[in-house]
């Protein structure tokens, strides 16, 4: 459609696309694509953006209505074809806001139902996510324990105990070739004949380690809600602990809850312990 459209209009000019795939309209900083755009238009090396309608230029009311005044206050014309808008040429901005307003509401309404459904899930008791490291879900939904996975996680707690720390524990585990959570991730689903496209690490982290540590997943205990979002594409806040769902006893347990216990209060008197560093002349 722009294609075409830039043929019959503008004849002799270049056209360069931009494509932001698998990112949110709601936002302009996570888009890659839009980002490099905008610094060729706002250094006037671009002068003109066409967009297929302004759909595509923004999801969110206030937020897309500052960036094209922006735009335009650098100089750039912006043509939204299928809303037969050409921008400033054709100030019609009573019509660019009512456009901007009917975009925004199937992402306020979409997101409103999916975290009622969420929420929902979430009281029955259902598991809306991966399986943690450790686990498989099988066919009946059921959390199965890994038995190699397993014992990976006993021995993160047993020798946490013993005194050892993150680093410790996540430089030994790669040393001694054992794969991360991804890579064990990856490996069940490529086994299934599925594609697996997430980043994989072959080194353990210490906070992969802390993960499992804070994890009382393992003791048959799932959790629900610890996090919750304020806005669309907002940050993840922690709830409070009785805001959160808490079943005991939903699961196998692969950890016994007096080694979980342990280990939490070593983490807690750790944290609070007052190290002090020695200079040496």
């Amino acid at each position: 459609i722009i294609a075409d459209f830039i043929r019959q209009r503008f004849p002799e000019s270049t056209l360069t696309f931009y494509e932001d795939r698998d990112r949110s309209g709601y936002t302009f900083e996570q888009r890659e694509g839009y980002q490099v755009m905008r610094r060729g238009l706002m250094a006037r090396h671009l002068e003109i953006l066409v967009v297929k309608d302004f759909s595509r230029f923004s999801r969110r009311n206030s937020r897309g209505l500052v960036e094209l005044e922006d735009l335009r206050d650098a100089g750039v014309r912006i043509i939204s074809i299928g809303d037969n808008i050409d921008f400033p040429n054709d100030d019609d901005w009573l019509k660019i806001q009512f456009q901007f307003l009917i975009n925004e509401m199937p992402v306020t309404d979409t997101s409103k139902k999916v975290k009622s459904v969420i929420q929902r899930r979430q009281a029955d008791g259902k598991w809306i996510c991966a399986a943690p490291y450790g686990y498989t879900l099988n066919r009946r939904q059921e959390f199965e324990p890994v038995p190699e996975e397993a014992a990976v996680v006993r021995e993160i707690f047993t020798r946490y105990i013993d005194g050892w720390g993150y680093k410790r524990i996540a430089n030994h585990l790669t040393e001694q070739g054992i794969p991360t959570p991804r890579m064990a991730e990856r490996a069940r689903k490529e086994a299934a004949g599925d594609e697996y496209n997430r980043r994989v690490k072959t080194a353990w982290s210490i906070i992969t380690v802390q993960g499992v540590l804070d994890n009382d997943f393992y003791i048959g205990t799932l959790r629900q809600g610890k996090y919750t979002r304020q806005k669309i594409n907002g940050k993840d806040m922690k709830r409070a602990e009785d805001k959160q769902l808490i079943f005991e006893n939903h699961h196998d347990a692969i950890l016994d809850y007096r080694t979980f216990a342990a280990a939490k209060a070593l983490r807690e008197k750790r944290a609070t312990t007052p190290y002090r560093g020695v200079k040496i002349n």
